[in-house]
């Protein structure tokens, strides 16, 4: 299972400032084959400089465990993140 991409990343506004809320078009690969579904993130600031990433509405309907590919995302947006890649 690999993360390819996310398309048409928009920042969410919000008002609380050490959360940032995101929605993005994941495109995965998994068994051969690609597939695409839009989800939401959030990426929280500790006062001790971690960051947590939230994930929402990910499709029940992917012939994959969910695991895994929640795993993939929350370490493919910290990816972005740290690279500045991200709105």
């Amino acid at each position: 299972m690999k993360v390819l991409e996310f398309k048409s990343i928009s920042k969410a506004d919000g008002y609380i400032y050490y959360i940032n809320r995101y929605k993005a078009t994941a495109v995965i690969e998994y068994l051969s084959k690609q597939e695409s579904f839009p989800f939401t993130f959030s990426i929280e600031y500790s006062p001790l400089g971690g960051k947590t990433v939230g994930l929402a509405d990910i499709p029940t309907t992917l012939d994959y465990p969910l695991l895994p590919v929640r795993k993939a995302l929350k370490a493919f947006v910290l990816q972005l993140e740290t690279e500045n890649k991200l709105p």
